[in-house]
């Protein structure tokens, strides 16, 4: 899975479980940081993130394309894969880049149907991420999306995956992984939600308790 932040703090605590494979950012997410842009991406790098996905901005494949060269510029030993919108402009942004860069990696974001992602994974990109919860939202069944999505690629053979992404609960994220996702990209609270269970909690509580009793014992 991987862990949709740019936090360095929630990153840092996070990497050291080894459950994530890397980190997803937005535009929306790195503005939350008050950081410039590149510096809190060099700073994610710095952790030692095996993947990190970046967004790339503009509102025409130029301009997307531009800025997949600027974010490339900072790209450290390959570990940053790009984020791209997928609309039309989007669509010929990756088009373009596959062909400036065959082995540049590209996730195809703001997917909100099947056909979207269809079209996504026909244009080139490796991965697309079906934002689950906006989808809910706007009266799409997500999970019925990614079933097709999925089937449309396994039945063809395409190598694109599906990275299953917005959630509002952990309901969702085991929804959309039962539904066909290959993984998903978790904002940091609901990671903590997955795995901090209070029955859990009281239970590994007595363990310890019981353990430190049986130590006595020993003395």
């Amino acid at each position: 899975m991987y862990l949709d932040t740019a936090n360095l703090m929630e990153i840092a605590e996070a990497i050291k479980t080894g459950v994530f494979q890397g980190v997803t950012t937005n535009p929306t997410i790195l503005l939350k940081e008050k950081t410039e842009r590149m510096k809190q991406i060099r700073g994610i790098l710095d952790l030692g993130v095996s993947k990190l996905y970046v967004q790339v901005l503009g509102d025409s494949a130029d301009a997307l394309v531009e800025d997949y060269r600027r974010v490339k510029s900072v790209n450290t030993e390959n570990r940053i894969a790009y984020k791209v919108s997928m609309d039309v402009h989007g669509l010929e942004a990756v088009k373009r880049i596959k062909e400036e860069d065959p082995d540049a990696e590209i996730l195809g974001t703001a997917i909100y149907s099947a056909d979207q992602a269809i079209l996504g994974a026909l244009a080139g990109c490796d991965s697309v991420a079906p934002y689950v919860n906006r989808m809910e939202n706007n009266g799409v069944n997500p999970f019925e999306a990614i079933e097709k999505m999925r089937m449309f690629f396994d039945d063809r053979g395409l190598s694109c995956t599906i990275v299953a992404a917005s959630f509002k609960n952990t309901n969702q994220i085991v929804g959309a992984l039962t539904s066909g996702a290959h993984t998903a990209t978790i904002p940091y609270d609901l990671f903590l939600q997955m795995i901090n269970k209070d029955v859990a909690g009281k239970a590994i509580r007595v363990f310890n308790q019981h353990g430190e009793e049986l130590e006595k014992l020993s003395r």
